[in-house]
């Protein structure tokens, strides 16, 4: 049958849609079908932390923009000092969270409460291998107790005007540098010895912020043992190294040096108000915070000359070392949902996830492979370097340690105890705490 022109239109105009239609459904996706890197949906799934609130929140709010199945993540901040009560309530009532976000530092008291990550499924060697060398405190003798993510290692902030107007246009690499070479031109003093100007913050302890840090670094640097764990069982040896010298002890006497009126590194005492204010006021020279201080600082005040680099190190040795943070993601054993739970444990425990975490909260992540990459941050070359020296230790307590550290410096700066004595009641009483 011939078909007339009009006819014929028709149908060619009938196979063409029709051909298209063809290949539009099978390029079609529902969109109910997951997306690339989606995640099944999870349920509830409640984090809490000691991470500012808008760091993980902003993270999160991305994932869910991404993805509905990240609709039941929440996170909860709580300072430090509210945790530990804000969780033993909720576990009580039976409505504590799923996973943590802390740190180290409350790795101890929160063990028994925590579901380790077996060695079968996460090989000892891989850690060692994907994380740098001190987010590894976290592997115990039974398991991986969380995924590390973030590091906030302690740096030196330094005022660029004072340093700059007495002669110096770097700041002290090593410890011999600033006590022989910079204190004495940086202090200021009266002839009362009532201090104008200090140069560190060091000696006491309720007024400097990073007190348990900055001793913590000089043990470290020192060669600490540090404490040990095998089976559940915690040694302390803070007073031993392999060189046989007792680093907490050198840690104290240098420490308390500086709150002396009778010493000649005298800069600092009890009457001064929080050190960072100080700092932030150009009263102090040097100041010692965690990396993810510099843009708060730099926040306080906009006008402030300052920066940032890594602490000072002893002139002869052979390995640079300070104290960090680490912080991990970890799956508590009450978990109200531990499948959904382990699903977010293993997303907010990856290298992406990471990364993010730590550009929002001005800190490293734990990933070798990241840190080695380096930053462009205005403060992240010197962190990402301090990361990668970075080394905790495993404290029974932060607020008991606190205490136990900041009655051993007032032992020894009002002579209530010689400074063996001092250091000695120290270790007996952190070991009581284990």
């Amino acid at each position: 049958m011939k078909l007339r022109p009009f006819e014929l239109a028709l149908v060619i105009i009938f196979v063409v849609l029709s051909i298209a239609a063809l290949v539009m459904l099978s390029n079609y996706k529902s969109s109910d079908e997951p997306k690339e890197g989606d995640i099944a949906p999870v349920g509830v799934v409640n984090i809490w932390g000691t991470l500012p609130y808008e760091v993980v929140n902003d993270v999160l709010v991305d994932l869910k923009t991404f993805s509905d199945s990240y609709r039941g993540v929440n996170y909860r901040y709580y300072s430090n000092e509210e945790f530990d009560e804000a969780l033993l309530n909720a576990l009580a009532d039976n409505v504590g969270p799923d996973l943590l976000l802390v740190s180290q530092e409350r790795l101890v008291e929160l063990r028994k409460r925590i579901k380790p990550i077996s060695y079968e499924s996460f090989p000892a060697p891989d850690i060692k291998n994907l994380y740098v060398d001190g987010s590894q405190i976290f592997a115990l003798s039974d398991g991986l107790y969380g995924y590390p993510v973030l590091v906030d290692p302690l740096v030196m902030y330094w005022n660029r005007d004072i340093l700059a107007t007495e002669g110096f246009l770097e700041p002290p690499k090593n410890w011999e540098s600033l006590v022989n070479t910079m204190f004495p031109s940086l202090i200021k003093r009266d002839y009362d010895r009532t201090i104008r100007r200090s140069v560190v913050a060091m000696g006491e302890y309720s007024n400097v912020r990073n007190a348990f840090g900055i001793l913590s670094t000089l043990l470290i640097q020192g060669g600490s043992d540090r404490v040990t764990e095998e089976g559940g069982r915690y040694v302390v040896k803070l007073q031993s190294s392999p060189a046989g010298s007792d680093p907490l002890r050198s840690a104290a006497d240098f420490y308390t040096r500086f709150s002396k009126p009778s010493n000649a590194l005298y800069s600092w005492n009890r009457a001064f108000e929080d050190d960072r204010k100080q700092f932030i006021s150009e009263d102090l020279a040097i100041y010692f915070g965690y990396g993810s201080e510099g843009r708060e600082i730099e926040r306080l005040n906009p006008n402030l000359n300052f920066y940032i680099a890594e602490m000072p190190q002893g002139a002869s040795a052979s390995i640079r070392r300070t104290y960090g943070k680490f912080y991990a993601f970890s799956l508590l054993k009450s978990s109200p949902n531990p499948a959904g739970a382990s699903v977010i444990l293993s997303k907010f425990g990856s290298p992406e996830i990471a990364n993010l975490l730590a550009q929002k909260a001005g800190m490293v992540p734990a990933y070798r492979s990241l840190v080695s990459q380096g930053s462009n941050d205005n403060y992240g070359r010197v962190t990402y370097q301090s990361a990668a020296i970075a080394l905790g230790w495993l404290n029974p307590d932060p607020a008991a340690t606190n205490e136990i550290f900041k009655t051993m410096t007032q032992d020894i700066n009002e002579n209530r105890r010689d400074l063996s004595s001092a250091v000695g009641d120290a270790t007996t009483r952190l070991t009581k705490e284990y």
